[in-house]
């Protein structure tokens, strides 16, 4: 059922989110579109999976469930391709993406970090392209990296940092995804990520959040404190507890599910050539994914998709 239901459920969810964003952002001078119309049209897009001159088409398909009701004064390809740097319609979204939170923020305590790489072209494959960096720095981005955090029991994205180059190192955007999950999730006991997240300053941030740190340990550490409690009893608990312990973190592998059926599902690369609007390209896809995300926790797990609860404390 929720599978049928997929497409009619997730556009009509894209109108109401966007219409409880309620920003109240005039079209302006010069802007015979309102913002949240943009908006409405760009997930389409992303859910869609067509170029502009195609997502266009959209309107005439979607327009009523999206919300948009018709008219002679219909947007070209240009507007849509302009407003993915547009200020207030980039506002519209981070709130969209922060509502898909809501449903699921009461219920949610576990969370999987992992870095993912989105491709701009068709040609390249990640595992030959992270050789030839190793060789020679290519001047070229034909991925961009993005570091996602995603609850473990609902795999709702949760928050995430686009890198400031492919081959950046995890490790420095778990502080800011914590941040985002602390102001969003009302209680956090587990953080699971890989080792390429490990250090004693995200032991201690994990720690701070009332959150267990669960991350796989490298061969040469040491179980010196260094001032951080957090990062000699997660070893200790590792040693002592091994079986557990790993039972905990192997819960990471959700985080890689999710970015796999995001790929999966929206096969396109990323389309946008400019840094600002291939960031927002992909804060799209995220929503997107969301909005799938909790089109099925409605039918499979009875999640009510209320909207107008006030953000956790």
């Amino acid at each position: 059922m929720a599978q049928v239901n997929e497409l009619p459920e997730v556009v009509s969810l894209m109108g109401r989110l966007i219409d409880a964003v309620n920003i109240g952002m005039p079209a302006g001078r010069g802007c015979a579109h309102p913002k949240a119309h943009l908006a409405k049209l760009i997930l389409a897009q992303q859910y869609d999976g067509r170029c502009n001159r195609n997502s266009i088409g959209l309107l005439s398909l979607m327009g009523e469930k999206l919300g948009i009701p018709p008219t002679r004064n219909q947007p070209s390809y240009k507007t849509l391709e302009r407003a993915y740097d547009d200020p207030a319609v980039i506002g519209i979204l981070n709130e969209v993406f922060f509502l898909t939170q809501r449903p699921v923020s009461l219920h949610e305590e576990r969370f999987a970090v992992d870095g993912t790489c989105f491709p701009t072209t068709i040609k390249e494959n990640w595992e030959s392209a992270k050789k030839r960096f190793l060789k020679k720095h290519e001047t070229r981005s034909i991925f961009e990296k993005t570091v996602i955090a995603c609850g473990t029991t609902f795999k709702i994205i949760s928050a995430f940092a686009v890198t400031s180059t492919p081959y950046a190192n995890d490790s420095p955007y778990l502080k800011p995804i914590l941040a985002q999950i602390q102001q969003l999730y009302r209680a956090v006991s587990l953080i699971v990520a890989d080792p390429a997240f490990l250090s004693r300053e995200n032991c201690g941030c994990i720690a701070q959040l009332g959150a267990k740190p669960r991350i796989m340990p490298k061969g040469n550490v040491s179980l010196k404190a260094k001032g951080v409690k957090a990062w000699r009893d997660m070893l200790i608990d590792f040693t002592q507890q091994t079986q557990r312990w790993l039972m905990d973190y192997h819960t990471r592998s959700i985080a890689e599910t999710v970015s796999s059926t995001m790929k999966r599902v929206n096969t396109t690369p990323l389309r946008k050539k400019l840094i600002i609007r291939r960031a927002v390209e992909i804060l799209a896809r995220i929503c997107v994914y969301n909005l799938r995300q909790l089109t099925y926790l409605k039918y499979t797990r009875n999640i009510q998709l209320e909207f107008h609860t006030a953000t956790p404390d």
